[in-house]
């Protein structure tokens, strides 16, 4: 097969390769507006073809399908949290929140803000937090005296952070997927790159006005419920609002538990399970509407995850993604985690899956040899904040939204030093991930 740039360019083929897939990607989804998988696909695409391969059928078709796994998960996912937000579980465990804690704002505000998480560790997007347990809690910060940028600030910080903590975490999947590193054992490093932020974020955002608004003041009354599409006639009891994430929770812990004796299900076929217990633990709304909605809230994702093992696959074959490699691997420790730090999050502005995959695998095989598992917590926490960057700044956008802020720019303005924090933060896990490692991993 003749490779035309290799004739034309010679030693350069490769990095011209990876930049006109760049910029081809580039123009389709920021200039164009075209479907972020469509235009990972059409960049492959033409890797494919100034290389010689005009017709990479096989290629495209096999890298497409090469994260079948995290697009079950996400699928199966969306699902189990369209149940949980449809029957009114979400909302109800809001409401139970808001009653017992609704006085002492120093307790609340870290459990608001596990709450919108919940979603984003389900399924592993940003969007499923903000757009229900995120529109739920809108109202009850806003109980708090909390302006509706800050409120947005908070939800849109708790949605990234949310896609970051254990169960699901798809951006490591992506990372460690590239060099066959089981997704196995990332439960305590994404626990440390989660959960601790989150509560240090949330009162960086909220306790500044919470101090003006004198905290010590009753919350304003809201109206209940949360701002889903949870059916009217939908009240379940805590008790049967907990019973699915209950059981999705026992089935994922039950083989650690019991190595062995108990049968790791996979994380499909546990959401699956979860939803049908939810489906007959909350009833008072239409299954069908809600699973064909979670079935379009999750394509979007889906074509990402198709089109980034396409752009992957290309990338292999022309080699383009050996010499990224060879680049980063030749280059010092602090260069690398300088260069992680600043591009990892940028490329993100347009796709953190697609972050997750051109650029996070490359650091990865860079950094090998610095225990792998805690190396891809801390650059799967830099490719969520990709969610945050401009033009898209797809959890800062729908954040606004949902809590009735008109300007997304005093949104965002307000998470830069939040995501600077979390920047931070990630580096410190890289340079440490040896000694973390240690203590983390088993």
């Amino acid at each position: 097969m003749a490779n035309p740039i290799a004739a034309l360019a010679g030693n350069w083929a490769e990095p011209i390769t990876f930049f006109l897939m760049l910029a081809c990607f580039g123009l389709l989804a920021i200039l164009g507006r075209w479907p972020i998988g469509l235009a990972l696909v059409l960049a492959a695409w033409l890797g494919a073809i100034v290389n010689g391969a005009y017709l990479p059928l096989r290629h495209l078709v096999e890298g497409a399908f090469s994260y079948l796994d995290p697009i079950l998960v996400i699928a199966t996912a969306m699902i189990f949290m369209r149940v949980l937000a449809d029957g009114g579980a979400l909302g109800a465990l809001g409401m139970a929140v808001k009653r017992r804690c609704g006085g002492k704002p120093l307790l609340l505000l870290p459990l608001l803000m596990l709450i919108i998480m919940f979603p984003g560790m389900i399924t592993g997007s940003s969007t499923a937090s903000v757009l229900t347990t995120g529109a739920m809690a809108a109202s009850i910060f806003a109980g708090l005296g909390l302006s509706r940028e800050r409120t947005a600030a908070i939800i849109a910080m708790g949605g990234v952070l949310g896609m970051v903590a254990p169960p699901v975490n798809i951006p490591a999947m992506i990372i460690g997927g590239g060099i066959d590193l089981p997704y196995s054992g990332f439960d305590a490093p994404l626990a440390l790159a989660s959960f601790p932020l989150a509560i240090v974020l949330v009162y960086v955002l909220a306790w500044p006005a919470l101090r003006k608004s004198r905290q010590d003041t009753p919350m304003k009354r809201e109206p209940d419920g949360d701002r889903t599409t949870a059916s009217k006639n939908a009240n379940p009891s805590v008790l049967r609002s907990l019973l699915a994430p209950a059981v999705a929770a026992l089935m994922m812990l039950a083989p650690r538990i019991a190595p062995g004796r108990m049968p790791d299900l996979g994380l499909p076929l546990i959401f699956v399970v979860a939803g049908i217990v939810g489906i007959m633990a909350l009833p008072g709304f239409s299954v069908i509407t809600s699973m064909l909605r979670a079935m379009e809230e999750s394509l979007p994702v889906l074509g990402i995850l198709f089109g980034v093992g396409a752009f992957i696959q290309i990338m292999t074959l022309t080699g383009a993604r050996g010499w990224l490699v060879s680049l980063m691997t030749g280059a010092p420790a602090w260069a690398i985690f300088a260069a992680a730090a600043v591009s990892i999050p940028l490329f993100g502005a347009v796709s953190a899956f697609g972050s997750a995959s051109v650029l996070g695998v490359p650091f990865l095989l860079a950094l090998l040899g610095r225990n792998e598992i805690v190396t891809t917590a801390a650059l799967s926490l830099l490719t969520a904040l990709g969610d945050l960057m401009l033009p898209a700044a797809l959890a800062a956008t729908l954040a606004a939204q949902v809590a009735g802020a008109d300007d997304r720019m005093r949104v965002l303005r307000l998470c830069i030093v939040p995501a600077l924090i979390t920047i931070g933060f990630a580096v410190l896990m890289l340079i440490f991930a040896p000694n973390l490692g240690r203590w983390l991993v088993p």
